[in-house]
């Protein structure tokens, strides 16, 4: 590395430009075949990816410096709208008229000096100059340092910005959306859910412990678990904890031991609205990484049949690791494509578990840059999709059966009006209906839907 260049930054910004470089090369989502659990894009890499990626091959670096990195890649793809907002306040360019490692050089160190204010502001200019010179951009150097001394002098307050997309930086399209549908108030608390850092909740193993024994569990690991408030779901999960812990969930010898999953609350809303009993046999059409379709098995108390069903070899394999770390023998993993019609299995689940690909706009605070890479056009096809999928798994219920609708995001297409589509189509009768909107410093956005066959 060119001397005077900042290591952590340096690599912030390698992470930022490969991050950027996808998102222009991937497209929308909604004509893409699903790869279980929604992720439907594969020619898209998340920005999670990319910078867990990056941070593995730096393993050697101090925890903080990692951190660093971690913080300052994270923040600007979070926030970008709102940095891009900032410098054509105070650019005679325009940021989407500025070469890229420019432009990304300037959204880092106006991050630094809009969220994180313990940084010195001379700080952050001098080094965005170094790493326009360390990226042979010297003539630009000055240009950099009066862009970013310029955002530093303003004291611009993120809340004086009265334009919602640019305060929240979330794309027009869904703001404009979300205010049609749930009015101003709700809208602003979904944008606020959209930011920031989002509290970790797991699911207790009840085939090997239970929650009070886990929270023991877990102090000497030092970990930290609360009950979590589940008022807002209006349904009891005895199985639900929220993590503090400043290590990795799967580093800790209780997750490698199969006590516990990750799981948001929402999520785990879908078991618990199945509420499978002892003996039944489930399906799952899209089931990886597997999360709901062990959950119901822990449910079944090892007993019964949960049979989990992906399209790709890699996500099935997954399935599978869950099954074994959590000791479930009730649970079958097969290569299947849910859109493909039954063959021999016809009529033969009492629960037929849909979780479906969709346009995921209720995990938006867990996946920051998703907001960027679905389109408008993506909702009808998904809608499209979903519908498919779901007269193929009515096929497989039985007769008195239930049939479990959920999908991740709050689109009215892919909810409400998505029921109804049930409900006239498939002839199936709705027992239970809910929808999870996003909480900041909560639990993510979901759709879940119970459906009972006539017998």
């Amino acid at each position: 590395m060119k001397k005077g260049a900042d290591d952590t930054r340096a690599i912030a910004l390698e992470i930022l430009l490969s991050w950027e470089k996808g998102l222009k090369e991937g497209s929308g989502i909604g004509s893409c075949r699903p790869d279980g659990d929604g992720d439907i894009h594969k020619a898209y890499q998340k920005a999670s990816d990319i910078i867990g990626g990056a941070l593995a091959k730096y393993g050697w670096m101090e925890k903080r410096d990692r951190g660093f990195i971690k913080n300052i890649a994270e923040g600007t793809i979070e926030r970008l709208l709102t940095l891009d907002y900032v410098i054509d306040r105070f650019s005679r360019i325009k940021a989407a008229k500025l070469k890229p490692i420019i432009r990304m050089i300037i959204r880092m160190g106006a991050y630094q000096l809009l969220f994180l204010p313990d940084i010195p502001k001379a700080a952050v200019c001098n080094e965005a100059v170094k790493l326009a010179k360390h990226k042979h951009f010297d003539g630009l150097s000055g240009y950099v340092n009066g862009v970013l001394r310029s955002i530093g002098r303003s004291n611009i307050g993120i809340d004086s910005i009265e334009e919602l997309p640019y305060r929240y930086s979330m794309p027009e399209w869904i703001v404009d959306r979300l205010l049609k549908t749930f009015g101003q108030e709700k809208t602003v608390d979904i944008l606020k859910a959209s930011l920031g850092r989002r509290p970790l909740f797991i699911r207790v193993n009840v085939t090997r412990t239970d929650r009070e024994r886990l929270m023991e569990r877990l102090i000497p690991e030092g970990a930290e678990a609360l009950i979590p408030d589940c008022s807002s779901l209006q349904i009891d999960l005895p199985f639900a904890l929220e993590l503090k812990t400043a290590e990795s969930p799967g580093a800790l010898p209780s997750f490698r031991e199969g006590l516990f999953s990750v799981q948001d609350l929402s999520s785990m809303a879908v078991g618990a609205l199945a509420s499978p009993k002892e003996g039944e046999r489930v399906l799952d059409l899209c089931a990886a990484p597997g999360g709901k379709a062990c959950h119901i098995a822990e449910l079944l108390s090892n007993s019964g049949y949960v049979e989990a069903r992906d399209i790709s070899p890699a996500r099935a394999e997954s399935i599978s690791e869950n099954k074994e770390r959590l000791g479930l023998e009730n649970i079958r993993v097969e290569i299947s494509d849910a859109l493909e019609e039954p063959r021999g299995t016809e009529e033969k689940f009492d629960i037929v578990l849909a979780d479906l690909p969709c346009s995921g706009l209720g995990v938006m605070g867990r996946r920051n840059d998703l907001k960027y890479r679905v389109k408008p056009e993506d909702i009808p096809s998904l809608q499209a999709l979903q519908r498919k999928i779901l007269q193929n798994a009515l096929r497989y219920l039985k007769a008195g059966g239930r049939l479990v609708y959920s999908v991740c995001t709050i689109t009215e297409e892919e909810t409400v009006e998505q029921s109804r589509w049930i409900e006239e189509n498939l002839r199936l009768h709705r027992d239970t209906e809910r929808l999870f909107l996003p909480e900041a410093g909560g639990m993510d956005g979901f759709y879940v839907a119970v459906f009972k066959a006539y017998k």
